[in-house]
């Protein structure tokens, strides 16, 4: 908004919508930034209006509010700084995988100082939607979060003052980027956040997707996203009780210059294969984000599967190259490291 500022950090719930986190039992909860080139693409409170008839009248006569939901996404560049804090949004075993039972839960607080005044709004018992990271060829590495949440309050004072930021360098390229499949390579906000600091966000050249035992090459996009992670669970009262986890469902998106068929073998059936098998054999694989040649996150894939797989601008004008597009289903036990 023209003449406004901003202000978006996370806590962690030790309970859904309970109290934060202290780690450090100081008295102050720890909350942190998203990451940089933070971007909201959704903030929005249902209340599920339900109208109501009188018999002798020819319109609605009343509203009422059925449950309460909110959403919110936010996407922003992978740091070092504070992703591994992010991940712990997204997976209920600790950030290190899924494990069945209470979903992961927060509070995000977003603060807006416009012309004239200054609001505020604690989101209360977020829990993950959808998770997404996002490679191009020479942009840095973004991640997209989902998340669906139970409550909010609303404020007209912002009160940080140290915020776990990110620092200069630690944001993820896209060559620190290493994709690996089958072994290769209250309403204030807070006072005291987690900031991002220079040089700890992921660039392109951080990034190695590796597939079946070999290293992707010339790789220009990658997408690794998981959707319906969790759920809320409803009892008598217009906002949720409680969330759990759901059914995650794991998709590779994998676009690169040809380099040799393997991909399309391995949609055939098998490394390989120049026929197509009835049954499909599935490979394993990873994808690796590092900043500055420190892995910042690794998410090693169990099972993969090509269900779809397409040549692209096969016939080309010569400023063009043929690209291999190919969607795996991801199935087994995702784990992060």
């Amino acid at each position: 908004m023209s003449g406004g500022a901003a202000t978006v950090a996370f806590g962690k719930e030790q309970t859904f919508t309970g109290d934060l986190v202290d780690s450090d039992s100081d008295g102050t909860p720890e909350y942190w930034k998203f990451g940089r080139d933070a971007s909201i693409n959704n903030l929005e409170l249902e209340r599920a209006l339900s109208n109501l008839t009188e018999g002798d009248q020819a319109e609605y006569v009343e509203s009422v509010a059925g449950n309460l939901e909110g959403a919110f996404e936010v996407e922003a560049v992978i740091s070092s700084d504070v992703h591994g804090d992010v991940e712990e949004l997204v997976f209920n075993d600790a950030g290190s995988g899924f494990t069945p039972g209470r979903a992961a839960s927060g509070r995000v607080y977003v603060g807006l100082d416009y012309l004239d005044g200054t609001a505020e709004r604690e989101l209360v018992g977020c829990v993950p939607m959808g998770y997404s990271v996002s490679y191009e060829q020479g942009e840095p590495v973004s991640y997209t979060l989902t998340m669906a949440y139970a409550d909010e309050n609303l404020g007209t004072t912002i009160t940080p003052s140290s915020i776990n930021t990110v620092s200069d360098g630690t944001s993820a390229m896209f060559h620190g980027v290493t994709l690996d499949i089958d072994g290769t390579s209250v309403a204030k906000l807070p006072s005291s956040i987690n900031t991002v600091s220079d040089g700890t966000s992921a660039m392109f050249h951080g990034v190695t997707l590796d597939i079946d035992g070999t290293s992707v090459a010339k790789l220009q996009s990658a997408e690794l996203s998981i959707s319906n992670i969790s759920r809320f669970q409803w009892g008598a009262d217009h906002v949720a009780v409680d969330a759990v986890l759901a059914r995650p469902e794991t998709e590779l998106n994998v676009d690169a210059i040809i380099t040799g068929p393997s991909r399309t073998e391995l949609a055939y059936g098998s490394a390989g294969a120049t026929t197509t098998a009835a049954r499909m054999n599935s490979v394993a694989g990873s994808l690796d984000v590092a900043v500055g040649g420190t892995s910042v996150s690794t998410y090693s894939l169990s099972k993969l599967k090509p269900n779809t797989n397409s040549w692209n601008d096969v016939i080309t004008d010569g400023d063009t190259d043929v690209t291999d597009s190919t969607t795996f289903n991801v199935t087994g036990q995702t784990a992060v490291a």
